[in-house]
């Protein structure tokens, strides 16, 4: 009985030893595996650093702060569009003295919106620098003399620089320009160079695998402690992604006027100051402020876009809330009436209630507004004031004048180089802002004690990371697009698309797979690019929706066009793409494009003058090489018309569903 025993706990010995070997071989995969996420996390932060750098330049150059605009660039070795070579210091005094006048801010009566747009960002395999192409969009002037358009590309370079990354290189290409009293553009530059291709835009973030050096055991407690660190990061993406759809989805309602969507949007407590007209405190006071622009829904002729574009958004260390700064491009107007242009900033306040992100506090600084057919050199404005029929609750929390005066509305963040408050033109006397410490991302997460624990967390935050770069990816190749078709480079605008990927061809119907797509376009396009013409497919204002395992996305996201013949009309068209990106053999690609058209007008009169009188381009690739199957929205752009726009998703507050919910 003894000898049993005996070899009975022998074999329990070794059974513990057995599992005691095998954790121990698990605990050291996940260390490896724990290693390579922060790298690729760190990766990730890195385009979410490149996006941010690039729209502040836009912000800053747009209210003349110069000083915080060459801070953004590398300390030397600088490439620039500008002759000869340049410092950061170069940089410095050429916008200072030529734009400036010698002063921070702009002069009285100019404006000088340089909007960034359209992001496609590839990160190097050294994960240290990085290459982005956007486009800019500029509506430029001085009251009582001058109004221009101009419009190009940029083709830049990052490097990450002491910790930070940094403007590295940044090249400008003018695309197109014109006076506003022209009746369209002059071409000024046809092809501009890409610096991808259709694989490279579908892997922003190139693989890793992380540490090849053996790394010495660590504790689970000690690795959970990492973890939770490395989850809080990733959230943190994937709450920026969040509260930068929740922004851009209250402009796609604000433009079709559903007005209680709008105010679903807001906190029960959250409040809306629009221009001067003061502050709405609550949900209820401000669906009822809503009425002022017109009762609920679009009437036939009316056009009330609000794009939403350029956000910058901050999420607090905790979590719980953020801040968002951004662009506001105002094109409203009644077809047969007027028409009107409208810029301003938003600088708004989010609260995470319930697991859901709501606006806390939304203020919208007016820039200009102006007529559309006097252009903003003629015509300006005043900012709205108090609605005696639908009062506010509180006086406006700031009083300033619109242009042509010149009032800088105050940044929510610092400098994303120096982390300073930005230089107003009021500190010119040389004291410089306080540097402010680095707030570390919370977790309050408890550590685990198993390796099983320890293992279920290495998965999530695999699961967070994969959604957190799928935005991003998805952002980048649905951009890639409208670059490809702009320069009739129809292999790669198909070499985007999955192999079973489907895609509406405007007026003619929907082509299904990847070879019927690029036959379809070439077929459809034969000449090439026209000599003369240029076009500008600007998309913008993505709303993407991760699915929950990161392998697919939802996008949502504004087509802004202008083109037209080189000193000819020019032409605005205006649309919405509801499509939908998977990763496919590692790469990011599109799985569907659909294309609901909304207005085309010409660009003297505008969409109040000349909408709907522009017939569709003529066609006999629907006979010659057949669609499989018919569009599935409007064949030509409605407007006058107002039709109801699909959407992909419910209110993201309320879950209320829209007029026309895409299956």
């Amino acid at each position: 009985m003894r000898y049993v025993l005996s070899a009975l706990g022998l074999c329990m010995l070794l059974g513990t030893t057995l599992k005691s070997v095998d954790d121990r071989a698990t605990l050291s995969g996940l260390q490896q595996r724990i290693t390579q996420l922060q790298v690729a996390l760190e990766r990730a932060e890195a385009v979410r650093s490149v996006k941010r750098l690039q729209q502040a330049y836009g912000h800053y150059a747009e209210y003349g702060l110069w000083n915080d605009l060459a801070d953004l660039f590398a300390e030397k070795e600088i490439g620039y569009f500008l002759p000869g070579n340049i410092t950061r210091e170069g940089i410095r005094k050429h916008y200072l003295h030529d734009i400036g006048k010698g002063k921070l801010g702009l002069p009285e009566g100019m404006v000088y919106p340089h909007i960034i747009l359209q992001p496609v960002i590839t990160l190097e395999p050294d994960g240290k620098t990085a290459k982005g192409r956007w486009r800019v969009f500029s509506m430029l002037g001085v009251y009582g003399e001058t109004a221009i358009w101009a419009g190009g590309i940029y083709e830049n370079e990052y490097v990450l620089e002491n910790g930070t990354w940094k403007i590295k290189d940044l090249y400008y290409y003018s695309q197109y320009s014109g006076r506003y009293d022209q009746p369209g553009w002059t071409i000024d530059q046809d092809f501009i160079p890409m610096h991808y291709d259709p694989k490279r835009a579908g892997t922003p973030i190139p693989g890793s695998n992380g540490s090849t050096t053996k790394e010495t055991p660590r504790s689970i407690e000690s690795m959970s402690s990492e973890l939770n660190g490395l989850i809080a990061r990733t959230q943190r993406l994937n709450s920026q992604s969040d509260v930068e759809n929740l922004q851009h989805i209250y402009g796609y309602y604000i433009d079709r006027k559903m007005w209680d969507d709008v105010a679903d949007l807001f906190a029960p407590d959250g409040t809306m100051e629009l221009a001067q007209q003061g502050v709405y405190v609550g949900r209820a006071s401000i669906r009822r402020a809503l009425d002022q622009f017109g009762t609920a829904g679009l009437k036939e002729g009316e056009l009330n876009d609000h794009l939403q574009l350029q956000t910058i958004v901050d999420v607090a260390p905790d979590g719980m809330t953020a801040k968002a700064r951004g662009t506001e491009l105002i094109m409203s107007g009644k077809h047969g009436t007027n028409g009107e242009w409208g810029e301003g900033v938003f600088e708004n306040t989010y609260a995470r209630q319930n697991g859901v992100w709501r606006i806390k506090s939304m203020h919208v600084y007016e820039r200009f507004a102006a007529d559309y057919d006097k252009g903003w050199a003629r015509d300006a404005k005043p900012a709205a004031g108090a609605n005696k029929k639908f009062p506010a609750d509180r006086p406006p929390t700031k009083v300033y004048a619109t242009y042509p005066h010149f009032f800088i509305p105050p940044f929510h963040y610092d400098n994303p180089v120096t982390f300073q408050a930005p230089q107003y033109p009021e500190s010119l006397s040389g004291k410089k802002p306080k540097k402010k410490p680095f707030a570390a991302v919370i977790s309050h997460a408890p550590l685990v004690h198993s390796v099983a624990e320890l293992q279920k967390k290495v998965e999530e935050l695999e699961r967070l990371l994969k959604r957190a770069i799928a935005y991003d990816a998805s952002e980048n190749i649905v951009d890639a697009y409208g670059y490809y078709i702009d320069s009739y480079m129809w292999d790669e605008t198909a070499d985007l698309f999955a192999k079973d990927g489907w895609k509406e061809l405007s007026y003619v119907g929907t082509y299904v797979g990847r070879e019927r797509i690029r036959q379809s376009l070439k077929l459809r396009y034969p000449g090439g690019h026209p000599s003369g013409y240029f076009t500008a497919h600007q998309i913008t204002q993505p709303v993407i929706h991760v699915s929950e395992d990161g392998q697919s996305a939802k996008v949502r996201t504004r087509l802004f066009q202008l083109g037209g013949v080189s000193g000819g009309s020019g032409l605005w068209l205006g649309g919405i793409y509801e499509n939908k990106t998977i990763l496919e053999d590692g790469i990011w690609k599109i799985a569907a494009m659909d294309l609901d058209y909304v207005f085309t007008a010409q660009a003297r009169g505008g969409w109040a003058r000349a909408a709907g009188s522009i017939d569709p381009p003529k066609t006999s690739i629907g006979s010659s090489f057949p669609p499989d199957r018919p569009l599935r929205g409007v064949v030509f752009p409605p407007f006058p018309k107002i039709v109801d726009l699909p959407f992909h998703y419910l209110n993201p507050a309320s879950g209320r569903r829209p007029p026309l919910l895409l299956p």
